[in-house]
């Protein structure tokens, strides 16, 4: 499973790689792991909407998260299974505050 985490000032942000050991989705797709680091370096500082066309950020290579588990509460998503996140691969997306899961599909 690939898990791609745009919230830069998370703790387990590494080159926009996802490090957690477990990832929790709430029902209203905010991602509850997301831990706001202090301590941040200038790579984690990068304002990458302001400098994407002057310098391209850099991505950590492909993850394979075999072993990571996703909890889904999001009742309305085709990817939950029984709680569980059943997709190849997700992002977390940056909010406001709060980081979010946009591998979410409305299952109807």
């Amino acid at each position: 499973m690939d898990l791609k985490c745009k919230k830069l000032d998370c703790v387990y942000n590494d080159k926009f790689s996802c490090k957690a050991k477990g990832i929790n989705v709430k029902h209203n797709l905010n991602c509850s792991t997301y831990e706001k680091n202090n301590n941040l370096t200038e790579e984690q500082k990068q304002n990458v909407s302001k400098t994407m066309f002057e310098i391209a950020p850099e991505y950590h290579a492909f993850r394979h998260n075999k072993d990571v588990k996703i909890s889904c509460e999001a009742k309305n998503c085709l990817f939950n299974k029984c709680g569980d996140c059943c997709s190849n691969g997700i992002t977390i997306q940056r909010g406001n505050q709060k980081a979010y899961c946009s591998t979410a599909i409305k299952d109807e």
